[in-house]
């Protein structure tokens, strides 16, 4: 699966593009968090991470743009997959952990569905990642009605004509092992079948527990699991380069090093992602586009080999 992130554009923008991401051998476009945002409009980049509620719709996109996206890219065997954000909600001016006063009534006003409000210090202790916050409003995603909410919303995204999500923070959501069933249970639930799932599991080493969320999504991160078939790879991602701090290690990186070096995962993983930059068309260039066609190409002749 090689898939282009669109990160900040206006979906209506997108369709104009569809045509060139199947011509640069591209099969899925991954598309912003479309939930409601504390802050709407083309503001700070991390704001899209913000949302207040699980519903679609906000400056990016409205629930029909999403529906004819949808339609457009599948009509044209280009999948669009939904950036969506389930560990947490935006938080208020006064304490980053405490919910905005935006946030859907229906979430704020029961305390039972928020984590502590402690922040992760040990990103290497398990109990903390799963059970404290990330600097935002955690959400207890092992309550029964968030988990509720949580699936009306993905199979709302799905009957929109979505095939596949990038589970944002899903290293903050615990295993069947560390005793929850959350990810079984929601990908049992979900309507449709044949969806490309990924989740978000960055800097963590630890090869079990890289291997157990194989056993529910492909992972998106630096670390390889076991199978690394079950791998997203990156070079860049928009908050390696839109983050101001020690997480925005490619800011400084050319687009021709990040061409370069997306070749070499191209050649090597099954499933990549390519961030498309800001005013930056390196992803349409020939060197990109023969890197995505490279496995594809060879997987038919070894196919022919065998006839």
């Amino acid at each position: 699966m090689r898939i282009i992130q669109f990160f900040n554009w206006r979906l209506v923008d997108i369709m104009d593009y569809v045509l060139k991401v199947k011509e640069q051998g591209f099969d899925a476009i991954q598309i912003n968090p479309i939930q409601p945002l504390k802050e709407d409009g083309l503001k700070e980049w991390w704001m899209s991470y913000q949302p207040i509620d699980f519903a679609i719709g906000n400056f990016y996109g409205t629930k029909e743009d999403l529906i004819q996206l949808c339609c457009y890219a599948n009509k044209n065997n280009i999948r669009i997959f939904a950036d969506v954000v389930i560990n947490h909600m935006g938080g208020s001016v006064e304490n980053n952990l405490v919910p905005h006063s935006k946030v859907a009534d229906k979430l704020r006003s029961n305390p039972l569905y928020w984590r502590p409000q402690k922040n992760v210090y040990n990103w290497h202790d398990r109990q903390e990642v799963i059970h404290n916050c990330m600097g935002l409003p955690g959400l207890n995603v092992y309550h029964q009605d968030v988990e509720d909410m949580i699936v009306k919303y993905l199979n709302e995204l799905i009957d929109c004509g979505i095939t596949g999500f990038r589970f944002d923070a899903a290293k903050s959501i615990g295993l069947p092992s560390e005793g929850y069933r959350f990810w079984p249970n929601v990908i049992y639930r979900l309507k449709k079948y044949g969806l490309f799932l990924y989740g978000e599991v960055i800097f963590e080493e630890d090869i079990k527990v890289l291997d157990e969320y194989t056993n529910y999504m492909n992972i998106l991160g630096n670390y390889d699991a076991t199978d690394k078939d079950k791998m997203v790879k990156f070079i860049e991602s928009h908050d390696t380069f839109l983050s101001d701090d020690s997480l925005g290690y490619t800011r400084y990186l050319s687009s021709e090093e990040i061409v370069r070096e997306y070749q070499k995962i191209a050649y090597n993983y099954v499933n990549t992602l390519f961030y498309a930059r800001p005013f930056d068309n390196s992803w349409q260039c020939n060197a990109v586009r023969e890197a995505n066609f490279f496995r594809k190409n060879n997987s038919l002749v070894r196919a022919k080999n065998y006839e």
